[in-house]
């Protein structure tokens, strides 16, 4: 088997998958999960002229949610700002992003983001999704949602509530990224249970 120096994408191959290695030490725990509580959803219009990061975040923060996965459906944008994976020049990760892209007047055709926060308590979309251009021309790429505005038709989002879940940005070893990670914490349901249950037996 040929080996592959860490942070670098080796030529495709018809004969077997291609092996990747990020730059950094190997984590132990390959797959971070915690278990959402409950089932709610939330379906969202977000309006002509909409941004999409402040439509999203502003709903989803007036509904008290923090964290959750989106999918969003249908829709005009007036301009989507968008990024693709390219090798990153210096060598010292698998990828990194390119120089934005700005396309204006496009459809939405699908796309899926998540909502967590950054260190600072902020809220954090990644959002990736598919669109078609003037011509039918079909593109895609990580969104950059402060940068792109919806159009004359609204834009449909179904939100799954991850409760009891945080989605906090921090920076990762193996790949040398940023990412959402996910942390359990107790859902307001749950402290409000704890709390009439503490005052019952002081009380009692």
């Amino acid at each position: 088997m040929a080996v592959v120096a860490p942070g670098s994408i080796p030529a495709p191959s018809f004969e077997r998958p291609r092996n990747l290695v990020h730059p950094g030490p190997r984590a132990d725990v390959r797959l971070a999960h915690v278990a959402a509580q409950g089932a709610r959803q939330i379906r969202l219009s977000l309006p002509q002229g909409t941004c999409l990061h402040e439509g999203l975040t502003q709903a989803l923060a007036a509904a008290g949610v923090q964290s959750a996965a989106m999918a969003l459906m249908d829709g005009d944008l007036v301009e989507v700002a968008y990024c693709l994976p390219i090798p990153d020049p210096k060598g010292q990760l698998m990828a990194t992003y390119g120089e934005p892209k700005v396309l204006r007047g496009a459809s939405l055709l699908r796309g899926s983001a998540t909502l967590g926060q950054d260190d600072q308590g902020a809220p954090v979309i990644h959002c990736h999704a598919s669109f078609a251009d003037a011509d039918g021309g079909v593109r895609g790429g990580h969104v950059l949602t402060p940068h792109t505005v919806v159009g004359q038709r609204p834009v449909t989002v179904l939100v799954s509530v991850l409760g009891g879940v945080a989605l906090r940005l921090g920076f990762d070893d193996e790949t040398r990224l940023n990412m959402l990670k996910p942390y359990a914490v107790k859902s307001e349901a749950v402290k409000f249970v704890e709390a009439v249950t503490t005052a019952g037996v002081h009380h009692g």
